[in-house]
């Protein structure tokens, strides 16, 4: 209803308003914002290295949800990153809203990119009273912002962030490509892991059956079932492979009982590992077997391949791009990616039993033996 309300009132403010002309000259500070999960902010740094091209003496602060800002930290295109706690953003709790807003306006930055798509996120920006405000308008909520590009047509999500780019004149990137760098710590800890467990990197296939939670919210028609993944593990262990289950975010440890069982000589990472090494781990893995979460994200990032298994998402927005991945699907009715969904939702836990083990150890072979 608010919803309703808000993009009905500024539809009608913004045709009686004289259209204003944006010139960005002298662009000293910019504010990236993105409260976001972990696949959403690794999705943004094509943009990152496009709006560094664009503006390379300007300082570029990215401010980010704390639970992502490592996937930032050694990023060259940014100067600072600056966390803030996403549970209570965009709307969640007004009073913190508001006083986040209010910091943001105090660092007196010229513009300020909003690269999250709700109305909330962009009626938050115009809170944060910088000069120029520039982001998404979905389904006629970008009325609060200074400029904005149309958001719902089907296309990659890095599309529409490099998008944003463009409107200010950056030059176009022809193969996006996420970053997120690991240490060289981080490798000499997966591979004492490797060879504590005699893991051999080209027969180990990484599995993360958890995944899909985000910022509290438990989304099980993003999941595919634990005994699904244990059926995998198995007719995997009998061709001779190795398995490294991976998994970080609470809840991801529920399938591993059903997958030990089936395959006893896997061995479990999930939840005693940090991010990063959880992810150093991944890179050393032949491919990554996993739902539509985070670390699938992580694993195209580092470039390893991936065979993932989506929901009520449509993976032609959001799933890695490249020969090197493929994903599973069957397709339902959602115009915004999966923005409205009820994860909870029966009829969409239903469609994502439609993948079926055949189905994911055909791509998996597919892409060991291309």
């Amino acid at each position: 209803m608010l919803r309703r309300v808000l993009v009905g009132v500024g539809s009608r403010v913004r045709k009686i308003m004289p259209k204003k002309k944006t010139r960005l000259i002298k662009v000293r500070k910019i504010c990236v914002f993105k409260p976001g999960a972990i696949g959403d902010v690794l999705m943004t740094t094509p943009f990152l290295k496009a709006l560094r091209q664009r503006f390379p003496n300007a300082q570029i602060d990215y401010w980010v949800g704390k639970n992502s800002a490592f996937l930032l930290a050694k990023n060259q295109n940014i100067n600072r990153v600056i966390t803030f706690d996403e549970h209570n953003a965009l709307g969640k709790r007004a009073f913190r809203m508001l006083a986040l807003a209010q910091k943001v306006h105090n660092t007196n930055y010229d513009v300020m990119f909003m690269l999250d798509f709700s109305y909330l996120a962009n009626v938050f920006a115009a809170a944060c009273r910088v000069p120029v405000t520039i982001g998404f308008d979905r389904g006629g909520e970008g009325f609060p912002l200074t400029l904005s590009i149309p958001y719902g047509k089907v296309k990659h999500q890095i599309e529409y962030y490099l998008d944003l780019a463009y409107l200010v004149g950056a030059k176009r990137i022809t193969e996006p490509r996420m970053e997120f760098k690991l240490s060289t710590d981080d490798m000499k800890f997966a591979e004492q892991f490797f060879k504590k467990h005699k893991l051999n990197p080209a027969r180990t296939i990484a599995i993360a059956p958890g995944g899909a939670r985000n910022l509290g919210q438990d989304m099980p028609s993003r999941r595919w079932p634990a005994e699904r993944f244990a059926q995998i593990a198995q007719k995997l262990a009998e061709q001779g492979w190795q398995m490294l289950l991976i998994g970080r975010s609470p809840g991801d440890d529920e399938p591993v009982p059903a997958m030990l069982n089936a395959a006893p000589k896997a061995v479990n990472a999930i939840g005693n590992f940090n991010y990063r090494q959880s992810a150093a781990l991944m890179r050393l893995s032949r491919l990554l077997i996993c739902n539509d979460s985070g670390p699938m994200h992580v694993a195209a990032a580092i470039g390893t391949p991936t065979v993932s298994i989506f929901g009520p998402t449509d993976p032609r927005r959001k799933a890695p791009l490249g020969a090197k991945h493929l994903w599973l699907w069957n397709p339902v009715n959602n115009t915004y990616a999966d923005a409205y969904a009820d994860y909870k939702d029966p009829r969409l836990i239903r469609n994502i039993l439609k993948v079926t083990p055949g189905k994911v150890l055909n791509a998996v072979n597919r892409l060991v033996h291309s």
